[in-house]
């Protein structure tokens, strides 16, 4: 077997710290080709919550592996990831919270009818 192959040296001369933050990086980017697969196959809406949860959490864990082997480039992009799911996540709730779901928690009059002052 090729030498490239054989990964117990390569693990063996590495921290403990080194190797759980390598492991959170792995799962970061598990989480990230789960998510995105399960929109391909239309079983997430790419505008959901749970879209944009799955990807500030897989950006974390990839963020959390870089402070061992630290890439400029790829902390820059985890970062922006991290920032524009916690905008959209934050976004959406607020919009579910404005919007009811119970249908007796809707408006007695739909917003179209003409407000008037008249009883």
């Amino acid at each position: 077997m090729p030498e490239y192959f054989n990964l117990l040296p390569m693990i063996d001369g590495m921290s403990t710290l080194s190797l759980v933050c390598n492991g959170i990086g792995v799962v970061g980017f598990m989480i990230y080709m789960t998510n995105y697969t399960l929109v391909t196959f239309q079983r997430i809406d790419s505008r959901g919550v749970l879209f944009f949860c799955l990807n500030t959490l897989a950006a974390s864990c990839v963020l959390i592996s870089l402070s061992q082997n630290f890439n400029l480039a790829s902390a820059m992009i985890q970062i922006v990831w991290i920032c524009l799911g916690s905008i959209a996540i934050r976004k959406r709730i607020v919009k579910r919270r404005r919007t009811p779901d119970h249908p007796f928690q809707k408006p007695l009059f739909p917003a179209s009818a003409p407000q008037s002052g008249a009883i």
